[in-house]
């Protein structure tokens, strides 16, 4: 795993050079003499604070529009699509940090996912992440709603190809989570409500 804290911070150049390996999973060297290709699968995780002062407290964020604009810019869309989840996250709430009651042990989690990994690796001898597309239709079935609500997605321009079938993956991982065999309408809205856009706010020129 991979692990890259403060995203907006590291230059175009490298964050564009994991677009490759993200995509195919291997890493191709080439000079003068020769080229080799290097296994290079892995699992990115990333953070990244909305804008360059960190938001501060709530509405007293000191950057303009302009300079959220250039500092989520770096962040280009071809790179955030091959991210299975984009996940948007809050402060946390005052009530959440004083709280005395245990959230559900990392245990029960585990075992839940562990369970899930399972039903898919008997089910097609991988992981869903490695699900190619042309295995998408046999394996992870979609009914007519959840057709419907990607077909409306991709229409209206908020899904690409490249996500459709990121989306149809991690939508046939929900429905193993959740001990379903067919793949349907609320395991895909859940899956694109894991797929979230960057808030660019307004600058001139764009909407």
């Amino acid at each position: 795993m991979l692990f890259l804290d403060e995203l907006g911070e590291f230059a175009p150049s490298v964050l564009d050079a994991l677009r490759q390996p993200l995509e195919e999973g291997v890493i191709r060297v080439a000079r003068a003499h020769g080229s080799a290709t290097l296994p290079a699968r892995f699992l990115l995780v990333a953070a990244s604070n909305p804008c360059p002062c960190g938001g501060g407290a709530p509405g007293e964020c000191e950057c303009d529009e302009a300079a959220r604009h250039r500092y989520l810019r770096r962040l280009s869309g071809p790179l955030l699509d091959r991210f299975d989840l984009r996940v948007g996250v809050d402060r946390t709430h005052v009530d959440d940090l004083l709280a005395t009651e245990a959230a559900e042990p990392t245990a029960l989690v585990r075992a839940r996912v562990d369970a899930a990994r399972a039903v898919a690796v008997a089910r097609s001898g991988c992981l869903n992440a490695a699900l190619t597309a042309a295995t998408l239709d046999e394996l992870a079935p979609l009914g007519e709603r959840a057709r419907a609500l990607l077909r409306a997605e991709l229409e209206a321009g908020r899904l690409t190809g490249r996500g459709y079938h990121r989306v149809r993956r991690v939508a046939r991982t929900i429905a193993d989570l959740h001990g379903d065999e067919a793949v349907d309408e609320p395991h895909v809205a859940l899956a694109l409500g894991l797929r979230v856009r960057l808030a660019r706010g307004r600058s001139r020129g764009a909407a």
